[in-house]
């Protein structure tokens, strides 16, 4: 059976302001399409250097989907134009067009050996201008070939089979923009990540470091703010037991090169989880955290199969080689969604799977000294939406999706320790499988 992955992608960061539908679909195109003239000029340009034998070839995932895009890639007052075009279907070109004195002209072109695009990125590879990467996929199913046009002049550079996935960021803090390529090892390769630094548009790998040689699929790999000193990349990935984990690619200043301490210190180890859920910044303030993922509190003679899991979303502490619990919630994979905790229940309640669509978080406390599940204080059940009939169920709606309707019963109100209608609704997360082709995958 296939494997459920849940990723919870940066739209996460919601979590603690209210009840979030988490889609993982294709990000929109980051810039609002263009007016009709706009489109035709572009065409126009094609048309004059090829003929009228051509199709227009559409990005497969990123931020830009579309075969037209708009982008100011000089830090002038205007957008300039990428068109991606076939006219063979064994190779897509690549056209950027500049506008003066208000009507489109050719600027660059480029080409690649492929049939279609994975992803278009705008990147700034130490040029005045920006740079655009294209990637593509390589010999293998397993791997992409990369390559880059600069917009402000020079040579198209490609690198071929290049990696199994990629990000790009300013790891050094030089300003500009830089490459890391990710690989899965083989027979002849440890699993290898290497740190390419931008320069008037080319890129030389400057150093590279290793990865976890169990790894055998990249879930997510994202840039952003590790701590607050520091850059890089989380990578989640799966490894050759099914399990995820997570890892960081950062730059050490001293050493001049890409390190990975999680790998290096076995950090990695603790961010194992069975649950497939994605590194995200969950709170707003620019760091990502990592989801820590744990067993729920539960007594020696239950099942531990009921038992619901915790995710402790954390931040790794860079100069401590630790991790630092930041928010806790109880996931509920089976069921499709997360319930955030809050400080006053944290530390002081567990949840079951209560049916096939139903959980139920009780308080754990001391009995003679002995720790055991003891008062129910709120059900969430889950209904086909298609079959839901408000007026037969009785309990309050929490959340819904396309596909199912969440319900809640506060089932004891007693103490500091109950649940309120808002505490319910504000603090549910719904969470969906990601489709085929997504680019998570």
């Amino acid at each position: 059976m296939k494997k459920r992955r849940i990723v919870i992608a940066a739209a996460i960061c919601l979590l603690l302001t209210g009840c979030t539908s988490l889609s993982l679909t294709s990000p929109d195109v980051l810039t609002p399409p263009k007016p009709e003239g706009s489109q035709r000029e572009i065409r126009d340009l094609i048309t004059n250097s090829v003929g009228s034998n051509y199709e227009m070839v559409y990005p497969e995932s990123g931020d830009y989907n579309s075969s037209v895009i708009f982008s100011n890639l000089d830090n002038d007052d205007d957008d300039e134009a990428i068109a991606l075009y076939t006219c063979d279907k064994e190779s897509v070109r690549i056209l950027v067009a500049d506008i003066k004195d208000g009507h489109y002209t050719l600027l660059a072109e480029g080409s690649v050996h492929a049939s279609k695009i994975s992803t278009v990125e705008i990147a700034s590879f130490g040029n005045e201008t920006k740079d655009i990467l294209i990637s593509y996929p390589g010999s293998s199913t397993t791997l992409h070939s990369l390559s880059i046009l600069p917009t402000g002049g020079g040579k198209q550079t490609d690198m071929i089979n290049a990696c199994a996935s990629h990000v790009v960021g300013d790891f050094n803090g030089d300003g500009t923009d830089d490459l890391v390529t990710v690989a899965l090892a083989d027979a002849d390769n440890l699993a290898t990540a290497r740190l390419y630094i931008g320069s008037g548009g080319s890129l030389e790998e400057q150093s590279s470091c290793e990865i976890s040689s169990d790894t055998k699929e990249y879930l997510n790999i994202s840039f952003g703010k590790v701590c607050d000193e520091i850059s890089g990349a989380i990578v989640d990935a799966v490894d050759v037991q099914g399990k995820i984990s997570t890892q960081i690619l950062c730059y050490d200043y001293n050493q001049r090169s890409l390190i990975n301490p999680l790998y290096v210190n076995d950090g990695f180890d603790k961010t194992k989880r069975s649950a497939a859920v994605s590194s995200a910044d969950i709170d707003r303030d620019g760091i990502i955290e990592i989801p820590l993922c744990e067993t729920m509190d539960y007594s020696a003679d239950e099942d531990e199969s009921t038992v619901c899991d915790r995710i402790n979303w954390s931040n790794y502490e860079y100069t401590q080689a630790s991790f630092s619990a930041k928010q806790s919630a109880i996931l509920c994979d089976k069921l499709g969604f997360l319930l955030n905790l809050s400080p006053e229940h944290a530390d002081i309640v567990t949840a079951r799977y209560t049916g096939e669509n139903s959980m139920s978080v009780y308080l754990w406390e001391y009995k003679r000294s002995t720790a055991e599940r003891t008062t129910k204080l709120l059900t969430v059940k889950r209904y086909p939406k298609d079959s839901f009939n408000s007026d037969t169920v009785l309990e309050a709606v929490a959340a819904e999706n396309n596909s199912y309707v969440y319900t809640y019963v506060i089932d004891t109100e007693e103490g500091y320790y109950g649940y309120t209608d808002d505490e319910v609704k504000n603090n549910i997360v719904l969470i969906e499988e990601p489709t085929d082709g997504d680019p998570q995958k």
